[in-house]
């Protein structure tokens, strides 16, 4: 996964009936874009999500162009009707260095590295106040491990806070952009 922007209509309540589905949108040399919606049980959009992944060879641990046969069981649907922002997150100039953490197993996947999910709890963790999400931008940057430390940046300004999660020579975990408002 390279990136995400996931949209919240409305959070579901508890207990709630919600349908969720998720479809590939695009194939491109060595990306790959899927859309991601979830409803309420009037068939309401109450939230949806773009992402972009990028093919690897798991043994070389590289980016490469998928096969025709890898990708032909996929059926390509129309994407979602989104304003759908840049893969890249435009980083702020200025930043405000909190403490540093270690990875802890819990965080880690079957792919022996932080789980996806795990970087946006990171970087919910950094607010100093709890926000009301309306969107979650996520860009990947390289894969951390246990043990490694985790350095977040944080960076506010308006609707819009900005974490940064980086190793200890200020290489770039991951960039997570929300917005929202102050519970």
């Amino acid at each position: 996964l390279l990136a995400w922007q996931i949209i919240v209509e409305r959070y579901p309540e508890l207990g709630e009936r919600i349908e969720v589905g998720t479809w590939p949108t695009g194939f491109s040399g060595l990306y790959g874009t899927r859309n991601f919606v979830m409803k309420d049980e009037g068939g309401n959009i109450i939230a949806y999500a773009n992402s972009v992944w990028v093919f690897m060879d798991a043994r070389k641990g590289r980016p490469v162009k998928p096969a025709e046969d890898e990708i032909s069981n996929y059926v390509v649907e129309p994407k979602l009707s989104m304003d759908y922002a840049p893969r890249k997150i435009e980083l702020p100039k200025q930043w405000k260095r909190l403490a540093a953490f270690p990875v802890r197993r819990s965080q880690i996947d079957t792919n022996c590295h932080v789980n996806n999910s795990r970087y946006i709890e990171m970087a919910l963790e950094a607010l100093p106040k709890e926000i009301h999400v309306k969107q979650v931008r996520v860009e990947y940057k390289k894969s951390a491990v246990y043990g490694d430390m985790i350095l977040p940046e944080i960076n506010k300004e308006g609707t819009k806070t900005t974490v940064k999660l980086c190793d200890t020579e200020d290489g770039l975990y991951a960039a997570v952009e929300f917005i929202g408002e102050e519970k």
